[in-house]
């Protein structure tokens, strides 16, 4: 696992871009677990002639220290529940090359979904994250990442 905690000196950039510092205290079989990032919350709302037809939000996660795990997407996957009005949970875990992509339904989707996704800095990442890479980059203090296609 790289030591990605130099992300945290950049939280005045972080806030700029609509994240707040976030923290997770969870237990584990092997006892306390601990993440930490920063987190921002994306209001989309779907709108007609008539006015706003629906509202809903996506929480991206973006984590660069994990304690206490043998594997962080593993115990997200398993432990994480759904949140009310929340289509998309994205957790971007910096510093961990697997897995590539972890996808979750809750309730074949009605109740939204989970997404689970790992970059190492300046690395190869998946389309689906491209919005949160460039800033990872920057904080990291790298130039633009290449797509793998």
């Amino acid at each position: 696992m790289l030591d990605c905690s130099k992300l945290g000196e950049s939280m005045e950039m972080w806030t700029y871009l609509g994240f707040e510092p976030w923290e997770y205290r969870g237990t584990a079989d092997a006892g306390a677990v601990f993440m930490k990032g920063v987190a921002r919350k994306i209001t989309l709302v779907k709108g007609g002639v008539i006015g706003v037809i629906a509202k809903y939000y996506v929480w991206d996660y973006i984590v660069w220290f994990h304690q206490n795990f043998a594997d962080p997407a593993q115990y997200i996957f398993q432990a994480w529940k759904p949140l009310p009005d929340v289509m998309t949970q994205r957790f971007l875990l910096v510093g961990t090359q697997t897995p590539r992509r972890k996808v979750k339904s809750f309730w074949l989707g009605f109740k939204g979904f989970l997404e689970i996704y790992s970059y190492i800095p300046g690395g190869n990442y998946h389309p689906k994250v491209k919005d949160l890479i460039p800033p990872v980059d920057m904080a990291w203090g790298i130039g633009k990442p290449e797509k793998k296609q």
